[in-house]
């Protein structure tokens, strides 16, 4: 049987806006809490990759750096090893060198016939030429030095240019030592008339002394 309200009795209203409206106020947080969860996820993930990040760029600039100087070691020693390259070249050429024997014979031999000329081939382009006593001539072509060389035309015959090593010794322990090195090329007259033909790396005549008496040495 349906029911009846009495007309004295009070009209009773369901909320429907309570039930309706409750379920939408736990949504928004739950949203909140999972957006948080998801911030801080990503937070810690973007952390960690920044630090790796800033990490990598940190060892690439080490490693850059080392690089650097290691490179700029490299370089320094090439230029050293260039330079001590050189130094032993110049050392090289500085060196003197005695000429080959038949050279030899062929400054002999145009110094005991007097043919000077002959002896021009077997010069530096510049040559130092001494006389002893004298305090000349200086540096000088290798033409001027021909000229100077006819100083030794009084020398008599016959010339010796095997002289005794006591005799070179005493040279080179002498106020002229300078003009008498191991590979200096040394000739005495018959009247003490002296020749010392000295050489440059290239086995080139750089150098000429020469005395009127070999006892003033």
């Amino acid at each position: 049987m349906d029911y009846q309200r009495h007309p004295s009795e009070p009209r009773q209203e369901v909320s429907y806006n309570h039930q309706l409206h409750e379920p939408n106020k736990k949504k928004p947080r739950r949203m909140l809490k999972l957006l948080t969860a998801l911030l801080l996820i990503v937070a810690a993930a973007y952390g960690t990759y920044y630090w790796r990040d800033k990490e990598a760029n940190t060892i690439t600039k080490r490693q850059q750096s080392e690089i650097a100087a290691l490179e700029q070691r490299v370089s320094d020693l090439r230029r050293a090893v260039a330079d001590a390259k050189n130094e032993v070249a110049q050392d090289e050429a500085a060196e003197p060198k005695a000429p080959a024997l038949a050279t030899l014979d062929n400054i002999e031999a145009a110094v005991k016939s007097g043919n000077y000329a002959a002896l021009q081939g077997y010069m530096a382009t510049k040559v130092n030429v001494i006389i002893a006593a004298s305090g000349g001539v200086g540096e000088r072509t290798a033409a001027q030095a021909v000229t100077d060389i006819k100083y030794l035309d009084t020398g008599t015959d016959p010339w010796d240019f095997s002289l005794p090593e006591a005799t070179l010794s005493d040279y080179r322990a002498g106020d002229y030592k300078q003009y008498f090195p191991a590979t200096a090329f040394v000739g005495k007259s018959a009247n003490n008339y002296l020749v010392s033909f000295n050489f440059d790396g290239d086995s080139k005549i750089n150098g000429i002394f020469m005395a009127a008496n070999a006892n003033q040495l």
